[in-house]
């Protein structure tokens, strides 16, 4: 398989972001024009878009995706997390065969958001989900830690990013 490209997604990707997320089994959402309209809020205004949306792309085709929600920050034992990393999925057909995916998208999302100057992203881990444990497992590897905060339906994780040569004081 060649090698992936993370990028930023574009109005055109929609569908496959779609697609992809509906490979969640917590995701209700299956509007096609919203996602277009999200994807052109973020070609329109970059990270003052509410979401941030990037794409793995290989083989000529979008192989996994990542949202995050600016505007969601949330306070973790008297600290605040400004970047909620909504949703990170790797094509069910590619996951869990070595490639190595999910974790360069990972890296390649907390990398902007470092370069963007914020300080770290939270997530959730939805115990009710299949593979719940080897999702824990995935963001463990990868330097995610469990926070307080942590309920009998969900983990949340915490990461911090490198230090930014850039901070923007004005995001939330």
């Amino acid at each position: 398989m060649p090698n992936p490209l993370p990028r930023l997604a574009v109005p055109a990707d929609a569908p496959d972001v779609l697609t992809l997320l509906g490979q969640v089994p917590a995701w209700r959402e299956s509007s096609l024009d919203r996602w277009r309209e999200r994807l052109q809020d973020q070609a329109e205004f970059g990270d003052r878009a509410r979401r941030g949306v990037w794409v793995l792309e290989a083989g000529g085709r979008v192989r996994g995706v990542a949202t995050v929600q600016w505007r969601s920050p949330k306070t973790v034992a008297g600290r605040t997390w400004p970047v909620y990393l909504e949703y990170l999925v790797v094509d069910e057909k590619h996951r869990g065969r070595g490639y190595g995916w999910g974790g360069r998208l990972e890296g390649h999302v907390t990398g902007e958001l470092a370069r963007l100057g914020h300080a770290g992203a939270y997530l959730h881990v939805f115990k009710e989900d299949p593979g719940w444990a080897e999702a824990l497992g995935f963001w463990e590897h990868r330097g995610w830690t469990q926070a307080a905060g942590t309920r009998d339906s969900h983990i949340l994780m915490t990461k911090e990013t490198p230090a930014s040569p850039r901070p923007d004081p004005g995001r939330p």
